[in-house]
């Protein structure tokens, strides 16, 4: 499942004129690209985009229609797009037993983050969304002691961000999120795109992930996890391989490069002697770079080979 990231309804309902929103939504963008680099991610707002107010009486196909927002605009058609907000909310509790408010105002995008514990997004029009959290009045329907039903308040944080330092403090859960909780291989192969979009993967690689022991498969679920940050990051124009973030990599000898060839969907043999390693055991996930799609491609997944 993507990271959903909620777009916050009430930051589009300002008076900034066209060349105030373009700037704003260069800034949005930037957001997402950040988010985008820890996983899948879909944005969800109010209405369909291209029904979608940015400010009063300025609308998204107003601002798409513009050609010096066509890099912009194409990234953001890449998005997936969900909307209204009740689409993605649970059943239970059902709209109208809870209410979210900010600022003294209802808010829905930022209350629909705070129920499905997503991240809210805001178009930066103003220092006041450039922060990390929102402190969210949340009022519930409860039934108390006696039988009766009550509105429960209280106040909760909610994670947002309008600008890309806004989402450091939520990289860790937002690279994490929903992972744990994969407990088999069959549905992280399932799932690899969503979590893994750098990622490559040889049809071959699925028996092998298949074939892992639960203490193996976790170590190699937060191999991949790291593999898919430090490709996330990775610029091949400027470095020849990434940053590896927190996991061992490394090429294999000269002398053992012969035992890594492997062949890809397209029939062809290549050498995937980068590789990774896991425990227990000496556990090895081999793989090849593809600066040309800056993503790699991983072929085997198990013990170390021998010969």
């Amino acid at each position: 499942m993507p990271l959903l990231l909620f777009l916050n309804e009430r930051s589009c309902t300002s008076n900034a004129s066209p060349p105030e929103v373009a700037k704003a939504m260069d800034g949005l963008i930037r957001v997402l690209r950040e988010a985008r680099t820890w996983r899948e991610i879909a944005l969800v707002t109010r209405t369909p985009l291209a029904r979608s107010e940015l400010a009063r009486g300025y609308y998204y196909q107003q601002w798409a229609a513009d050609n010096r927002h066509r890099n912009q605009r194409q990234y953001i058609k890449a998005l997936r797009n969900r909307a209204p907000f009740a689409e993605v909310l649970p059943r239970d509790p059902v709209p109208g037993d809870v209410e979210h408010e900010y600022a003294g105002e209802r808010v829905e995008g930022i209350g629909a983050a705070h129920l499905l514990d997503g991240l809210a997004v805001s178009l930066p029009v103003s220092t006041a969304w450039h922060r990390s959290w929102l402190e969210v009045t949340v009022r519930t329907l409860v039934e108390s002691d006696e039988g009766h039903v009550v509105m429960r308040e209280a106040t909760e944080p909610v994670r947002h961000g309008s600008r890309p330092v806004d989402l450091k403090a939520h990289e860790r859960w937002g690279r994490s999120s929903g992972l744990h909780a994969i407990g088999s291989p069959t549905q992280l192969w399932a799932e690899r795109a969503d979590f893994f979009p750098s990622l490559r993967f040889l049809p071959r690689a699925r028996q092998d992930l298949e074939s892992l022991q639960p203490p193996a498969f976790v170590q190699v679920r937060g191999l991949l996890a790291r593999l898919e940050e430090s490709v996330a990051r990775w610029d091949p124009s400027a470095a020849a391989v990434p940053a590896w973030q927190g996991a061992k990599v490394t090429p294999e000898h000269e002398q053992r490069k012969r035992l890594c060839s492997f062949t890809d969907e397209e029939g062809e043999k290549h050498c995937y002697d980068w590789h990774g390693r896991f425990t227990p055991g000496a556990g090895r996930l081999h793989f090849r770079l593809l600066p040309g799609e800056r993503a790699l491609e991983i072929a085997y997944i198990g013990p170390k080979i021998e010969p």
